[in-house]
């Protein structure tokens, strides 16, 4: 039995992560921090290691660790460029300093980065026909940009064996951050439609997501690539959003224009820096995003990595309406 860490284990993508490893008859670490809450755990049969990566406190790694995939992160498109660095970049960097001085030989080391990091707002994105620059959460993307050059740079001068994974913005069960969100934001009435809405963007499951990780520890791909990982289907915001209301029996009444969500977005984020506890419910960045269509090029994931992703959007959305009505039973979420 092979044995995988899983940083983050307890939030949206490190849950989805044990799950399905566990599934495959893996041995499961997960790092969490103390505090952390632990609702997406529950009944898994995951041995915990408690520890805070920004903190030098040493991790208690176990023995014969084969992988680890590191998917702690802050993801806030809000964060100052100094939260953003101390819990994507300095974490990364602690965690790579323990696992050297603990001598750790991995199979692979799987990170979680952002197809951010080649940009949006375009289509066909690569390595060779970057987006524009994500204005919107660009702390955040610095520093994953930051964090991937540190892991290549370990690669470059140790052999470090690290493949990096970057999944487009990745909804599913679990996800606090955006379907949560959304889901949420259409049960109150707010028009999550803007403009036509017929603008495509680039949707990952997070089950393809995991299905990536899957086959990097299984050692395909090459250690020191970065791989986009998305659906690898066009999908517009009409469709998507279209789907939440209907099985919510909610009907958009409204249709704001772009330019008036920018305004909207801009404002709210205004206030919310002169009073902090005002809430920010539609950022900059998610409106920047219905106003152009974005999609990217996954031809080397599937040629190098073997990845082949599901395709069943309906099954996918479906298994998130459901998730956001248990947890709207529970209101574990309040």
């Amino acid at each position: 039995m092979e044995r995988i860490l899983i940083t983050g284990a307890n939030g949206f993508i490190g849950s989805n992560l044990c799950r399905s490893f566990l599934d495959a008859s893996y041995e499961v670490y997960g790092l969490v921090r103390g505090t952390s809450d632990l609702h997406f755990l529950e009944g898994l049969p995951v041995t915990l290691l408690y520890a805070d990566l920004s903190e030098p406190d040493p991790i208690d790694f176990p023995a014969g660790l084969d992988y680890v995939i590191h998917a702690a992160s802050l993801v806030l498109d809000l964060a100052s460029m100094e939260e953003a660095r101390r819990n994507t970049y300095d974490t990364t960097r602690n965690l790579l300093g323990q696992l050297r001085r603990r001598s750790i030989a991995l199979k692979r080391f799987v990170y979680i980065s952002t197809a951010l990091v080649l940009g949006h707002r375009s289509t066909s994105i690569s390595e060779e026909n970057r987006g524009r620059r994500a204005r919107g959460v660009q702390p955040y993307v610095k520093a994953k940009a930051m964090t991937e050059a540190l892991l290549m740079d370990e690669f470059q001068e140790h052999g470090f064996p690290v493949v990096i994974l970057r999944p487009t913005d990745v909804y599913g069960p679990n996800d606090r951050t955006s379907s949560l969100r959304v889901l949420k934001g259409i049960d109150d009435g707010w028009p999550t439609i803007a403009g036509s809405g017929k603008r495509i963007l680039s949707f990952c499951y997070v089950g393809n997501l995991v299905r990536a990780c899957h086959l990097a520890c299984q050692m395909r791909g090459s250690n020191g690539a970065a791989y986009t990982v998305t659906n690898g289907q066009d999908i517009t915001w009409r469709q998507l959003m279209g789907f939440f209301q209907t099985r919510l029996d909610r009907k958009q009444r409204f249709f704001v224009p772009v330019f008036a969500a920018y305004i909207i977005a801009l404002a709210t984020q205004l206030l919310h820096a002169v009073i902090p506890r005002v809430k920010v419910r539609v950022s900059f960045y998610p409106v920047s995003k219905v106003g152009r269509d974005t999609s990217y090029d996954i031809s080397r994931t599937r040629r190098e990595l073997g990845y082949q992703p599901d395709q069943d959007l309906e099954r996918q959305l479906e298994s998130i309406v459901e998730w956001y009505r248990a947890e709207k039973r529970q209101e574990s979420w309040r």
